[in-house]
């Protein structure tokens, strides 16, 4: 229980530290992959020693480290795209949402019971995601491309993007799950270092990308960009390494959910302590609904 509330906690700091970005003008794809080196720096504190040597080329969790660091990248990109072309709330939706993929997968893959109150807790799960993120009428939710005018790409990217959001996002829950479950070792250093290892792997393809813009002079490197990286780095290392420890002590459906939609419910009840957001009705049915699915998720038949 405790590694997953400290999931849910640092998951949620993440989200808060991203709401100060647009006021500070940070570049937020400059933060990101700084970011991923922070947690490398992390994973070496928590391990006390550099989590990479010789012998990491033939650790058999290697190749779902470098493909998952795909999948982070890319996928960051697209729900970017999402949020250009489509909102924050689509977006948002579309990331919490995998539990659809994700718990299944938990469910098949690894022979966890599927009660009744778990599979309503679920479906609740979805609604309160949906509710949490319903934009009140008086919002503005017209697209940011709209807003900035920025030039429409064809419409196969545009309909691409969320999609390929959804399912990268589907995608690292259940490599994460697999990992944990198949490959690592229990009350070993083998969490920090694969966690380590998806980060660098991250880093090292969003560090290509930034100095491939930089020769393009599509961008410029900006200072609190990369220090902004350093904030957030220490709260997202610990939101996929506290994870992972905590898929040893629960089942990975039960884990899943809670974690998603606790991270959808504290960050919108932080909102408005203290961003001051307003909440309609259907925000906090939202919330109530969330902590309902938590608790029947939770319950053991």
């Amino acid at each position: 229980m405790l590694f997953l509330l400290l999931s849910i906690l640092s998951s949620t700091v993440l989200v808060m530290i991203f709401k100060f970005f647009p006021k500070f003008g940070i570049d937020t794809f400059q933060a990101i992959v700084a970011n991923y080196f922070v947690c490398v720096i992390c994973g070496t504190l928590v391990l006390g020693r550099f989590p990479f040597s010789a012998e990491t080329l033939s650790e058999p969790w290697l190749p779902y480290a470098s493909l998952l660091g795909v999948f982070f990248i890319s996928g960051f990109y697209a729900v970017a795209m999402t949020v250009l072309f489509f909102g924050l709330t689509v977006a948002s939706v579309l990331q919490k949402m995998t539990l659809v993929i994700s718990v299944p997968y938990a469910i098949i893959a690894f022979s966890e019971p599927a009660t009744a109150p778990k599979i309503i807790g679920i479906i609740l799960a979805l609604g309160a995601v949906i509710l949490s993120n319903w934009p009140s009428k008086k919002e503005a939710i017209e697209p940011i491309a709209e807003q900035i005018k920025q030039p429409k790409p064809s419409n196969f990217l545009i309909w691409f993007f969320p999609i390929y959001a959804f399912l990268a996002s589907g995608a690292i829950e259940c490599g994460i799950q697999f990992v944990q479950g198949t490959i690592l070792t229990p009350n070993s250093d083998a969490a920090a270092e694969f966690s380590s290892g998806i980060f660098a792997s991250a880093g090292i393809l969003g560090t290509l990308t930034i100095v491939y813009l930089l020769i393009r002079k599509k961008t410029k490197l900006s200072a609190k960009s990369l220090l902004a990286g350093v904030a957030l780095g220490i709260p997202n290392y610990f939101s996929i390494f506290f994870l992972i420890k905590s898929f040893g002590w629960w089942d990975k459906s039960i884990v899943l959910p809670i974690n998603n939609i606790a991270i959808v419910g504290v960050s919108v009840l932080l909102g408005v302590l203290l961003f001051n957001e307003k909440l309609s009705k259907i925000n906090w049915l939202g919330v109530a609904l969330a902590t309902f699915a938590i608790l029947l998720i939770s319950l053991k038949f």
